[in-house]
């Protein structure tokens, strides 16, 4: 399960969004966690001339360098995000940050009459076109992640299999999100990879995997006693059906990785690295059980 390390066409998959320096830091860091896309004359014909392009519009013309604008199309936002656009590359220059894209909000801004290309906007309420604005909720992605192994055993958890399905049922972008108690969290970041390991049934392995979105932070304790314990906030993909057994099944992971023990451990245990490369292995065995992303 290599997310981020397994090779895919970029141009199919991203967009470069062109940055301050600092707004890389500041996304790497938490403190920025939207990006603004901005259409103008220099990304707008990337964008509408690629035939495999990630933004797909529909219509024939559109006023030439706005803030994500395009027409008004009667109040609904007028361009599709395909499927394959997952990441935005934002460039800053120097430095360069791959970011996943984990939600997408569009919100129309002034209304006016569109007329013609290089003409002034002139406001009007009823208009015929809209400035849109487009915001991608984006995680970084490490260059060397760390891979924590979490643990979920549904007979003693808060999490039941009922809120697994739940969270299945109501997926947005391909992701459902949750908290998740961390035990090996010293090192823990935001943009780590995870792997959640199912225990305690006939249904046990490895049921979803993941990206940290946030550092880890203390809470109340999920079991109810008085002591507190360390928590990431989680983005889930590719889930396995929880009427199905996992295609890497606890058994298999004992049988193909027996170094390490897979049935005893915390929840949030730090994955050696030749573990993370066996698991990579078993995973290019097992044809589209963790691809990169919906």
């Amino acid at each position: 399960m290599k997310s981020e390390d397994k090779e895919f066409d970029i141009n199919e998959m991203a967009i470069t969004v062109e940055v301050d320096s600092d707004v890389i830091d500041k996304v790497r860091s938490g403190e920025i966690t939207h990006i603004a896309l901005q259409i103008n004359e220099h990304n707008k014909n990337m964008i509408l001339e690629g035939i495999d392009g990630n933004l797909v519009l529909v219509i024939d013309d559109m006023p030439t360098t706005y803030h994500g604008c395009y027409l008004y199309n009667n109040g609904v936002f007028p361009y599709a995000i395909k499927n394959s656009l997952s990441f935005l590359i934002l460039n800053g220059g120097e430095d360069d940050c791959l970011t996943r894209i984990i939600s997408v909000d569009t919100e129309p801004g002034t209304r006016f009459n569109y007329q013609g290309n290089g003409k002034p906007i002139v406001e009007d309420p009823n208009g015929d076109s809209c400035i849109w604005e487009v915001s991608f909720e984006v995680v970084p992605m490490p260059v060397e992640p760390r891979h924590y192994l979490m643990r979920w055993n549904p007979s003693i958890s808060s999490f039941k299999e009922k809120d697994y399905k739940e969270c299945i049922e109501n997926m947005v972008h391909g992701m459902f999100r949750m908290n998740w108690s961390i035990y090996e969290w010293e090192e823990a970041r935001r943009g780590d990879s995870f792997y959640m390991l199912r225990t305690g049934d006939y249904k046990a392995g490895i049921v979803f995997y993941g990206q940290f979105i946030s550092d880890p932070y203390p809470a109340d304790d999920w079991a109810g006693s008085t002591k507190r314990r360390m928590y990431v906030d989680l983005i889930c993909m590719d889930p396995t059906d929880p009427r199905e057994k996992p295609h890497l099944s606890l058994d298999k992971l004992k049988k193909e990785i027996s170094g390490f023990d897979w049935s005893k451990g915390h929840s949030g245990a730090l994955l050696p690295k030749h573990i993370v490369t066996k698991l990579d292995e078993l995973d290019d065995e097992e044809e589209d059980v963790f691809p990169l992303a919906n």
